[in-house]
């Protein structure tokens, strides 16, 4: 487990900065126009600085499972449960938070398709793992994961940046 440090510490830095860059284009931002641009803003905001969060963690529990001295096998499932246990809570925390505006806004089509295309690569790693089903290949799995996590967080930080600024974009030409 230890080969995966590095590449762990650098994912979870790569996922924490999505988180610090969502944050300052939130303040960068304050007001809107329409008050369903700002729902649909800050359902983006949520979901980009949640998984960025839990991809921050899930890339540090491993590197914290070192110093157990536990079967490497067990520690990446372990790690596995943890992050399936993190991603999954996102999934439901956004359920609930969607809910209340649904109707509100037309649906971003594009980013439900590419977010659940990376969604699925993500849990479907993480299964595969967590069962043992191709023995040996857990840390790839879990870095697959990982940056499945970061790819999402990263496509709808771009989206929420468009959206946050689109009326400026679109007003200056």
């Amino acid at each position: 487990m230890l080969d995966n440090t590095d590449t762990l510490l650098s994912l979870a830095e790569i996922a924490a900065a999505f988180a610090g860059f969502a944050a300052l284009v939130s303040v960068i931002r304050r007001g809107t126009n329409q008050p369903a641009d700002a729902a649909h803003d800050l359902l983006r905001l949520r979901l980009v600085i949640g998984g960025s969060v839990a991809g921050v963690v899930a890339a540090l529990v491993p590197v914290g499972l070192i110093g157990y001295g536990l079967d490497s096998a067990i520690s990446w499932r372990i790690a596995a449960v943890l992050f399936l246990i993190f991603d999954n809570g996102i999934l439901v925390s956004f359920s609930g938070a969607y809910k209340p505006v649904r109707g509100t806004f037309p649906p971003d089509l594009l980013a439900v398709v590419v977010v659940l295309c990376l969604e699925l690569v993500e849990q479907i790693s993480l299964i595969v793992i967590l069962f043992g089903l191709v023995p040996g290949n857990a840390p790839a799995l879990y870095v697959t994961a990982l940056i499945a996590n970061i790819c999402q967080a990263g496509f709808i930080f771009v989206r929420f940046v468009g959206s946050a600024f689109g009326s400026e974009i679109s007003g200056s030409g």
